[in-house]
């Protein structure tokens, strides 16, 4: 993956077979074939779409690659030449401590020995190289993705790789976040939003992609992000032949852990996985805990937190992606009905417990975790004690970044310099308007 990627060779533009469906009404749709669609058209609540597939039995495309080789399962219209790929592995020392001999992990970053080829060190690849193959053939507009870090450095080396017009906005914090292994193209442009937070820079955003030349990549509505990710649970299902009892994850937005739950579902009506989906165990990182404080009260709607609060905790958090204050969490089809359905559990993980169990798997394993990651893993530490797991259970724990040491130390981090830099006073449709004309 060292040179950009393409369309493989003789690939045709087709879109694999598969219709969405809401999931508060039930109403049936082809997908847009002029973009995306996120949304359903009925008077009703918020709700997010379900892709259904007319393929109902999970198997694997050895034509492809990495996240490809799920291309019956995956909204995609196309597949590009290279594709990330999750590695399922298991630590002894941890196994044997915890005892856990069921445990594994679904390491997704930059790990050479072991077939770990994720160059920004994050899933948030699996999710770039699906929403960008599901772009439409001569779309010419400029798809316009925020993010607290890791998703925007995965769109902008893929979109980077693949010559797609794509625009991300990050709050300022999460400028040292952004870099990739190729240079940044000429397609690509990166927007800093100053003295702010993830939500803010969603907020920008939605009013560029307002704009004629722009459209939203749709975060958590768009099915071909959450459905790249859920190629976590494929992968572990390949190589483990069954569904595990329990899935941990930290989570910011919970995208992540809403794909692993609609995908665990595919799998139970193929039938030879097992009949029952994981239990969620999902975890914040202390003080930014707004979905894990709303989930240990039982309650669907989130919490009220001041702004300047909100954007004082998001700074403040050791795993800063973790810090969406407006997450999909009460809408249909989203976190709350997962971990609902799932009987899920949340945590709160401070710092240390994050740190201390990050410095233990990288001196047992001799590589480095992503701070999300190790708060995902101090998690199951957590679960251990609470004996929420137990030695029969088959568990497998996102390690949703990882390498980011191993990576720079080989000097081949390549900085992405902001093209456009917004302070938040200017965050209004007049102002995002003029000097987005003014720069394109």
């Amino acid at each position: 993956m060292d040179k950009g990627c393409s369309l493989r060779e003789n690939e045709v533009y087709e879109m694999s077979d598969y219709s969405l469906r809401c999931v508060e009404c039930g109403k049936i749709f082809e997908d847009s074939e002029e973009g995306f669609l996120l949304d359903c058209d009925e008077a009703h609540g918020p709700s997010l779409l379900q892709a259904d597939y007319t393929v109902p039995d999970f198997k694997l495309d050895q034509e492809y690659d990495g996240i490809y080789r799920f291309r019956e399962w995956l909204p995609i219209r196309r597949c590009f030449d290279c594709s990330p790929r999750t590695v399922i592995l298991e630590s002894e020392e941890l196994s044997s401590s915890l005892g856990l001999p069921d445990l594994h992990f679904a390491f997704n970053g930059y790990w050479p020995e072991k077939d770990a080829n994720m160059l920004t060190c994050s899933f948030k690849e699996l999710e770039a190289a699906a929403v960008l193959a599901r772009i439409p053939e001569g779309e010419q507009r400029t798809m316009v993705v925020s993010s607290a870090g890791n998703t925007g450095r995965a769109f902008l080396e893929y979109a980077s790789r693949t010559n797609s017009r794509v625009l991300v906005v990050v709050p300022e914090f999460a400028l040292p976040r952004m870099w990739g292994s190729v240079p940044k193209g000429d397609c690509c442009k990166l927007v800093i939003l100053q003295d702010a937070d993830y939500f803010d820079a969603i907020e920008l955003g939605n009013q560029i992609a307002a704009l004629p030349q722009f459209f939203t990549e749709g975060g958590a509505k768009n099915v071909a992000r959450r459905d790249g990710m859920g190629t976590v649970m494929l992968s572990a299902a390949a190589a483990l032949e069954k569904i595990p009892d329990h899935y941990f994850q930290a989570v910011g937005s919970g995208t992540g852990a809403i794909a692993a739950w609609e995908m665990a579902w595919r799998l139970t009506a193929d039938g030879r996985y097992g009949q029952r989906i994981p239990r969620l165990h999902l975890s914040q990182n202390i003080p930014f805990t707004i979905m894990a404080d709303a989930w240990g009260n039982q309650q669907r709607d989130l919490p009220d937190m001041p702004i300047e609060e909100a954007r004082s905790k998001a700074k403040s958090i050791y795993a800063t992606v973790l810090s969406n204050r407006k997450p999909p969490y009460s809408l249909s089809g989203g976190l709350f009905d997962a971990l609902s359905d799932s009987h899920g559990i949340m945590y709160n993980v401070t710092e240390e417990e994050a740190r201390a169990v990050g410095q233990r798997f990288s001196a047992a394993e001799g590589i480095d975790l992503d701070p999300a990651a190790e708060v995902a893993l101090a998690s199951l530490f957590k679960a251990v004690a609470a004996k929420t797991v137990s030695p029969d259970d088959c568990i497998l724990v996102n390690l949703t970044g990882g390498g980011a040491q191993r990576f720079a130390a080989e000097n081949r981090r390549i900085p992405f310099a902001p093209d456009l830099i917004f302070h938040k006073g200017e965050v209004n449709p007049q102002s995002v308007q003029e000097k987005i004309a003014a720069f394109f």
